[in-house]
């Protein structure tokens, strides 16, 4: 205490103390959120609480979001919040995203399809055949193979849109 006792922030330093705690506030929050343990409305509720300027939390929850959407995965819950923290240019962005996952959607049907009558075939030539005999293709290597390959071409797109969407929210403020 004796060595702190005449130290003091200056304004600078303080707003970058409060910048990093509402950012480990809205992190902290979003981790809950993702992992199941609060709904929806008490995610942000609990946002709301959290004292400070208002397009600072924006900015952070954006980012933050990002980093956990992914193609592969399940992003309803965190659309969702991106829906809430609304308007444009979320609307536009939000739309344009499901418009992806619909086509990486449909690029995967596609591949299911192609790999299953592999599998079926090589099955066949082992002389395990049926009418019983549907392959679970999710277990097969060559599944596996081609959802990270076409994650990673849609991965691109996802980035693409991450940065544009930032790109637009950092004029907004």
């Amino acid at each position: 205490m004796e060595r702190t006792r005449n130290l003091v922030m200056d304004e600078e330093e303080k707003k970058a103390f409060q910048i990093k705690e509402t950012e480990n506030r809205v992190r902290a929050i979003l981790r809950r959120y993702c992992e199941g343990m609060i709904e929806t409305n008490r995610a942000m509720d609990e946002l709301d609480e959290i004292a400070g300027d208002q397009s600072i939390k924006k900015r952070v929850l954006t980012e933050a979001l990002f980093e956990e959407i992914d193609i592969t995965k399940d992003n309803a819950g965190l659309l969702a919040l991106l829906k809430i923290m609304g308007g444009s240019p979320y609307d536009s962005f939000i739309k344009e995203f499901e418009g992806i996952v619909m086509n990486f959607s449909r690029e995967l049907k596609k591949k299911e399809t192609i790999i299953r009558e592999k599998i079926e075939n090589r099955l066949k030539e082992m002389g395990i055949t049926g009418d019983g005999c549907e392959p679970n293709v999710e277990a097969w290597e060559e599944w596996e193979g081609a959802r990270e390959e076409t994650g990673l071409i849609f991965s691109g797109q996802i980035k693409e849109w991450k940065e544009r969407l930032l790109y637009c929210q950092g004029r907004s403020h």
